[in-house]
Order: C-alpha cells, then sequence, then structure tokens
C-alpha cells in the first residue's frame, strides 16, 4: 500500500516522503497512530498543502535566522548575576539562559542548541560564545558577565 508519512518514522523513511509498505503494516499501525495517510484519495492533496505550508515556513524561519545571525556578529552583551568573592557564579549560565536572555535584551531570538556551549559559564569575566545554525552561517558574540 502506498502511503505519506506524516511525521519521521523509524525504519520506514521521512516526514512528507511516499512509501510503500505492507497493507497490514500501514491500516493496523501507521493510519490509525496518525504517522501517514493512504497516497490515494482526498488525503494526499491536503498533504500535498502542508508539505508546501511546511516548506514556506521553513524558508521564512531561514531567512530571520539568517538576519538574526547577522545581527549577532558584533553584539556585545552585558549582564549581572549574583557570584562570590571570587567571581563564582551562585547559578551556572547555560545555552537556553543565554537564548532567553538575547531574546530579552537585544530581541535576537535564537535557538538553545544553535549556542555552542562546551559547558555551562560559572565565573563572571568576558566570553566569546560560539553559535552555528549550520555549515556557513556560524558566527560569534561576546558575553560579559558582571557581579551584582
Amino acid at each position: 500500500m502506498k502511503v505519506i508519512l506524516l511525521k519521521d518514522v523509524n525504519g520506514v523513511g521521512r516526514k512528507f516522503e511516499e512509501k510503500d509498505v505492507a497493507d497490514g503494516y500501514a491500516l493496523n499501525m501507521l493510519i490509525p497512530k496518525k504517522l501517514a495517510v493512504s497516497a490515494t484519495g482526498s488525503g494526499a492533496g491536503a498533504v500535498k498543502m502542508l508539505k508546501e505550508q511546511e516548506e514556506q515556513a521553513r524558508a521564512k524561519r531561514g531567512k530571520k535566522l539568517s538576519e538574526n545571525i547577522s545581527k549577532l556578529g558584533n553584539t556585545v552583551v552585558s549582564i549581572k548575576m549574583k557570584a562570590n568573592e571570587k567571581g563564582r557564579l551562585f547559578a551556572a549560565l547555560n545555552a537556553e539562559k543565554l537564548s532567553k536572555l538575547l531574546k530579552s535584551e537585544q530581541g535576537i531570538e535564537l535557538e538553545a542548541n544553535h549556542i555552542m556551549l562546551k559547558e555551562p559559564i560559572k565565573e563572571t569575566g568576558t566570553f566569546a560564545v560560539p553559535v552555528s545554525v549550520e555549515r556557513g552561517k556560524e558566527t560569534s558574540f561576546t558575553l560579559s558577565i558582571l557581579k551584582s
């Protein structure tokens, strides 16, 4: 039976691919769990529209991400955090917190998985934080952590 996958399915294929699978697997597993629709009939047309909409949304996100990366290149972000006398922070600063900080302070939306910290920052000081979206779209910004 020919089906169009609505989600990635291990061992079968990726989202929006048209695959030929066993009838029982399609009727008992994929279609009831809304992982796929039949490639024939009205479901196929709806899936094609979804695919086009998702491609447009992906292109829009890519454009916005490129704009954010270009803004980020020369950015210096300063933050005051609680630290002890030796400059050790009471709360470590990880990629997720940096993502929220960039959004609130600079208005730059960047997902946490794009911030390439090897380990959370635990000290005051100035750091170069690398950002990588994909090959060719890499930059870094300067993070200055001051004791409050």
